[in-house]
């Protein structure tokens, strides 16, 4: 057995859920033989391997490993419904993947990488190409986080110690008494160029130059809030990516998440926050913060919530899976929710649309509360007036 790299034992215990259709998925059997010579051949690759504490631990039965982690599944009809009936993971598995002859899902540990590997990773299975798997082998190693942070000492170094000295720490959490084991939920929808043309329109009218990000995760507050979900309104958390201080590997953990204090009313104020940390390359010293030992995740019931905010306008390997349609392609993906003392957001920009999902604790957050939020964003109208 190896030793999880110190840069991915922050992400023990965390998962992601990716779900692509509709495609011409390879079939199984197809998915299912060149996994096993990846197994073969690189037995001690974390792909390859169970997760056992902090180590990778090499299987012993490849047949027997190959039908925990690849399943069949019929077509889906709906999204969440697929997602709830075929979605979970044993915990000790760095993946697992639903296949369907138009559909592919995978759980991903995010101890194997960021959602830049999990979309890799689900190309890999959707197209059973053993170079896609390979690929995935170009993992960062904690002295690459080293090296990132020594880059960038000369140009963000004063601004790294300041904010060492003066942290903004997120609200304190208030836990709330409860026996109620966790209950992680999640909840999707669309929002179509009509609704991406009225949220722009309105950015143009009242916040000029602020980017779309920081408009989205204002308006998500404002409907999350107004569905009577406590969401807390100084300050959000979002995953700042690193490659570009990190020369060389494309997967592993590249991303780290951080606390933006802003007030969440104030478009302007959150796109603000959001630019500051990309500019300041924040991020770096974080992750490198980050190998300290760290508590797994603990099960928190809080109030009020954290948000998180996650936007990407794309997200590599996505435009390369094997669509049969050039519109109405759906890509659901969402972080597992595990504890609950937060809502988090995820949004994806399509060719055609923008995929938004949630993902939260049900014990803290009502289903169908989120659901209407969410409807919300996807018919604007009200909420945007709300803001005017």
């Amino acid at each position: 057995m190896t030793r999880i790299a110190l840069i991915d034992r922050p992400w023990l215990g965390y998962r992601s859920v990716m779900l692509a259709t509709p495609l011409t998925a390879a079939p199984i059997e197809r998915v299912r033989a060149v996994f096993a010579e990846f197994l073969r051949r690189h037995p001690e690759a974390p792909l390859s391997c169970r997760v056992d504490g902090t180590r990778w631990a090499p299987v012993d039965d490849v047949e027997a490993h190959l039908d925990r982690v690849l399943r069949p599944a019929p077509d889906p009809d709906d999204l969440e419904a697929h997602v709830a009936a075929h979605g979970a993971a044993p915990a000790d598995l760095p993946f697992v993947a639903t296949v369907s002859p138009t559909s592919v899902m995978i759980n991903g540990a995010h101890v194997l990488g960021d959602a830049v590997t999990l979309a890799q990773l689900l190309l890999a299975v959707a197209t059973a190409d053993p170079d896609a798997f390979a690929a995935i082998g170009d993992r960062a190693r904690t002295a690459d986080a080293l090296r990132a942070l020594a880059r960038g000492l000369p140009g963000h170094g004063r601004g790294w110690l300041d904010h060492a000295r003066h942290p903004v720490a997120p609200p304190a959490v208030r836990p709330v008494p409860t026996v109620v084991p966790p209950a992680p939920a999640f909840a999707g929808t669309v929002l179509d160029q009509a609704a991406l043309r009225a949220i722009t329109k309105w950015r143009n009218a009242n916040a000029r130059g602020v980017s779309l990000t920081g408009v989205l995760a204002s308006l998500a507050h404002r409907a999350l809030t107004a569905h009577g979900i406590p969401v807390a309104g100084d300050g959000l958390y979002a995953l700042v990516d690193i490659r570009g201080a990190v020369p060389g590997p494309r997967f592993g953990n590249l991303a780290k998440a951080l606390y933006l204090p802003a007030r969440l009313d104030d478009p302007a104020a959150v796109s603000a926050a959001l630019s500051a940390a990309m500019d300041s390359r924040r991020a770096v010293p974080a992750t490198v913060a980050g190998l300290r030992p760290q508590a797994p995740p603990s099960d928190v019931v809080a109030t009020p919530l954290v948000l998180t905010f996650n936007s990407l306008p794309t997200l590599p390997g996505v435009a390369d899976l094997p669509w049969t349609v050039e519109r109405g392609r759906r890509f659901y993906g969402f972080g597992e929710s595990h504890d609950g003392a937060g809502v988090t957001l995820f949004a994806l920009r399509m060719r055609d649309h923008m995929q938004l999902t949630a993902s939260f604790d049900a014990r803290s957050a009502e289903p169908a509360a989120v659901r209407a939020a969410l409807a919300d964003l996807a018919q604007p109208a009200e909420v945007l007036s709300a803001g005017r």
